[in-house]
């Protein structure tokens, strides 16, 4: 006997979670197909922070997205510790981007009189924050609404709520043959055919592939990630810290993740020495303390990133029923739960706003800017 799915989702990190939870909750009967492990690749890889303003620094669609998105992390994280027993970790300690330097101080003061909710402060109110600071620091920007959560706990959450919903999730099922039918979609996976009215492509960094069995151009490449975890001796760091594209961001137990780098159309997901050496040298440049701690463990993820480092989320205007929400390079998680949203919306036919239909459009432009 057939069983046939509203939605048929192809990928299964927090993206493709996001968006069966939000179809579940909506009484959508969903089916996630996987090829590894629930939230194993560029999602757990993350360090889970939850910050807008490190994304981008003008008040475009993408930064107004961001924030909604992150704004609805309190109701989501209240409803997955009902719902599923498990907590995503949640916490606002703040951010902390540094100025190294007179010219980069300048640059954040311009920001905190242009920006809401970014605060200036001197170099003393920082050390006041973090006394161990390096002495080369002139300031920074606090920002208090800067938070972050534990991305393999949201992961699980979210897989669990899936279910919860009557969903159904499929591990070690990679997506084979995709044909579209007149009305429905046939997914080839874990041995069976699936059948499902939408198809939702997910796939992150492998969504490229995916895209070009459909017949779709919509270029996804890898940018590979290298993080790793210590435990401070002695010290606790109170917020997360920030500069020239490093971050330590303090965990519930006292460690810090430290992150990340980044090197483009690498495909393979492992640390590296030169990737450890490069994260720790600058760790210790920022907060000389850190030499001292003990090191835990390294891993490596791959973003997925489209041209233009903005993710596509989209109905595709000339395929029924086909929609893609991948692409979120450095900022999955904070951009899960509003994509997860419009996903939603697109498949019920619900309003999404004019300016995210075009932003996140498949035939917007793709040109690098500069």
């Amino acid at each position: 006997m057939k069983t046939f799915y509203d939605a048929g989702i192809v990928g299964g990190g927090v993206i493709g979670l996001m968006s069966a939870y939000f179809l579940s909750k909506a009484g959508r009967k969903v089916a996630i197909f996987e090829k590894g492990k629930i939230g194993c690749g560029a999602s757990s890889a993350a360090a889970g922070m939850l910050g807008a303003h490190t994304e981008t620094e003008k008040a475009d669609a993408f930064f107004r997205f961001a924030e909604e998105s992150g704004a609805l992390y309190p109701a989501l994280a209240a409803e997955l510790l009902e719902e599923t027993g498990i907590d995503i970790q949640l916490v606002y300690n703040g951010m902390l981007k540094l100025a190294m330097t007179a010219e980069e101080a300048v640059s954040l003061k311009d920001r905190a009189l242009n920006e809401q909710d970014v605060e200036w402060l001197s170099r003393e109110s920082v050390l006041k924050k973090e006394k161990n600071l390096t002495e080369y620091l002139q300031g920074g920007l606090f920002i208090a609404k800067d938070g972050q959560v534990s991305p393999p706990a949201l992961c699980r959450a979210l897989a669990r709520a899936v279910q919860i919903n009557g969903g159904t999730i499929f591990e070690g099922a990679a997506a084979g043959r995709m044909r579209a039918e007149p009305s429905h979609y046939e997914i080839s996976a874990a041995g069976e055919t699936h059948f499902c009215e939408a198809l939702v492509i997910t796939g992150g960094t492998w969504s490229g592939p995916l895209f070009e069995e459909l017949g779709i151009s919509a270029p996804v490449h890898p940018v590979k990630g290298e993080c790793l975890s210590v435990m401070p001796d002695g010290f606790r760091l109170a917020s997360t810290v920030f500069h020239d594209s490093c971050y330590l961001v303090p965990k519930s137990d006292g460690s810090i993740v430290i992150g990340a780098t980044m090197e483009e159309g690498n495909w393979r997901a492992e640390p590296t020495i030169q990737g450890m050496a490069s994260l720790m040298e600058k760790a210790v440049s920022i907060m000389p303390c850190m030499k001292k701690s003990v090191f835990q463990k390294a891993w490596a993820g791959l973003r997925p990133a489209a041209r233009d480092a903005k993710p596509y989320i989209f109905k595709h205007e000339g395929m029924k029923n086909l929609y893609a929400a991948t692409g979120h390079y450095r900022n999955g998680i904070l951009l899960a739960p509003k994509t997860g949203e419009m996903v939603r919306d697109l498949i019920l036919c619900r309003q999404v706003k004019p300016e995210y239909a075009r932003e996140f459009g498949l035939n917007r432009g793709t040109e690098v800017k500069s």
